[in-house]
């Protein structure tokens, strides 16, 4: 049985989260609006993109910050 993997894309537009790296490995989302199902599927995309990198021990840069929402 051969197994082949498609190459993952990474979503290119800004999500509504921010992405911060925690002690011990953690990664921590901070929201700064509600995500739709568009972004949860984004989202799901970064993430397993982030966890192969790191599987494979790639250093992974850290997400750009982005300012959340002016309340």
């Amino acid at each position: 049985m051969t197994t082949t993997t498609a190459p993952i894309e990474v979503p290119t537009r800004s999500l509504p989260v921010e992405l911060v790296d925690g002690p011990g490995g953690r990664l921590y989302l901070l929201p700064f609006a509600p995500l739709t199902p568009d972004d949860c599927e984004a989202l799901s995309v970064l993430l397993a993109a982030r966890a192969a990198a790191v599987r494979r021990g790639e250093s992974v840069a850290p997400e750009q910050s982005r300012p959340g929402p002016d309340l």
